[in-house]
């Protein structure tokens, strides 16, 4: 029997409606890198991603050349995945839906969510464990406005674009917080004229949304006996030597400040935070770590540590400064600053994220030929794309149906545009 109950192309069009109309974390990430991957390549190829020139002030009339030093990122394609399922011919004779309706119903809108589910999964963990800013306590839900204002406040210091941010949070958070201010939120507006999934409002410069995709986090235990202290004098870049106590372990997305080592602006290089846990310079753990101890300890951070000392001879900052100075022998190193006690305890976070925090791409698949059915359709916005396939199985007399994603992360500036709020 002939499957004219639906097309092929209508397949993948509202496949890619109803999967972007899903979407709550993925939609605060820069999709502007798309255009790198636009020709044929290897799954796993990865582009760099140029970030802009900083200069410094040359003070006086005198000519005082700095080197045009460019910093990059990388973004990613290395993450493929679908949803598959089959009928038999008997199934198909005698039990299979006929009309665009009912094959929506029954299959895009169950496969798309499930898709849709496993992107804003896969985004919120790529960006909690790349985000090193950090506010509120570990294992503690926040009900009041004072944690996400310090999260604003942290990025208005760090320089993050005015534009729209997103405030994603756990529905516990929600329980703890939104009654009380249910009032105060204005209703966001339509995005492309559909209604967004999981949305609640607009509220202090950010549009929330409640995800159940986030992420909860359970912290390494570095630190428990004491002992967690820089070993070594001006230590600068991404990997820092440090002292601990023998099996002792560090998670990827553990945070970690250091004693007297602050944030700067980026722009005027002066520090800009007070002089406490929300002035600290914050890091990410970016690789697991199980110590071996008598300082044989590399603890390998996001962002590399930049400190003072500039090109120019007339200018005490550096192009790319972000502490006001290097972390200084025996120099306390602190797990999950603001938390008490923070060794071993697990908690979730809400994510408060400007579009610049992390790019996000999409990409097209290669198109079979010898298949009853085969389309895809691409989001020129986002770049995402749905590929769908359906080909029949002689063997076993079956239709085999197949949608297939491709996509990929990569870091922009999340130091500067993302910050995660700690939660119960």
């Amino acid at each position: 029997m002939a499957n004219q109950f639906v097309f092929a192309d209508w397949v993948t069009m509202e496949s890619l409606r109803i999967l972007l109309n899903q979407l709550e974390i993925a939609q605060f990430m820069n999709t502007d890198y798309n255009k790198e991957f636009t020709r044929e390549f290897a799954v796993g190829e990865t582009v760099r991603v140029k970030n802009p020139q900083r200069f410094i002030i040359r003070d006086g009339l005198g000519y005082q050349e700095q080197a045009i030093a460019r910093n990059f990122t990388t973004v990613t394609v290395d993450q493929i995945f679908g949803v598959d399922f089959q009928w038999d011919s008997v199934e198909e004779a005698l039990k299979m839906e006929r009309g665009s309706d009912a094959w929506r119903r029954e299959y895009i809108e169950p496969a798309m969510a499930q898709i849709a589910n496993e992107i804003d999964t896969r985004a919120a963990l790529f960006t909690y464990q790349n985000l090193n800013n950090i506010v509120g306590v570990l294992g503690v839900d926040p009900n009041s406005m004072t944690v996400f204002q310090q999260a604003r406040e942290r990025l208005i210091e760090k320089a993050c674009p005015p534009e729209e941010k997103g405030m994603i949070i756990p529905p516990s958070v929600s329980t703890a917080l939104v009654p009380a201010l249910a009032s105060f939120f204005n209703p966001t507006s339509e995005i492309s004229e559909q209604y967004k999934e999981g949305s609640m409002g607009k509220l202090s410069g950010f549009d929330w949304y409640e995800s159940v995709n986030l992420f909860k986090h359970t912290a390494g235990t570095a630190g428990t006996a004491g002992l967690f202290t820089v070993d070594g004098t001006g230590q600068s870049g991404s990997s820092l030597r440090v002292n601990l106590t023998a099996a002792e372990t560090l998670n990827v997305g553990d945070v970690l400040s250091i004693a007297a080592v602050n944030f700067v602006n980026p722009m005027s290089r002066r520090t800009v935070g007070p002089s406490s846990v929300l002035g600290t310079m914050q890091f990410t753990v970016t690789a697991p770590l199980v110590a071996v101890g008598s300082g044989n300890d590399y603890v390998q951070i996001a962002p590399a540590i930049v400190g003072p000392g500039g090109v120019l001879a007339s200018s005490p900052y550096s192009q790319y400064q972000n502490v006001d100075a290097l972390p200084v022998d025996s120099a306390v190193i602190t797990l999950f600053p603001g938390t008490a006690s923070p060794q071993g305890k697990t908690g979730g976070q809400a994510l408060a994220l400007h579009r610049d925090a992390i790019a996000m791409v999409g990409v097209k698949l290669a198109m079979p030929k010898a298949v009853e059915l085969a389309s895809q359709t691409r989001d020129k916005k986002t770049g995402l794309s749905v590929r769908f396939i359906r080909a029949f199985d002689p063997i076993q007399s079956r239709m085999v149906n197949r949608f297939d994603v491709l996509m990929g992360f990569g870091t922009l500036y999340p130091d500067n545009c993302g910050v995660r709020i700690m939660c119960g």
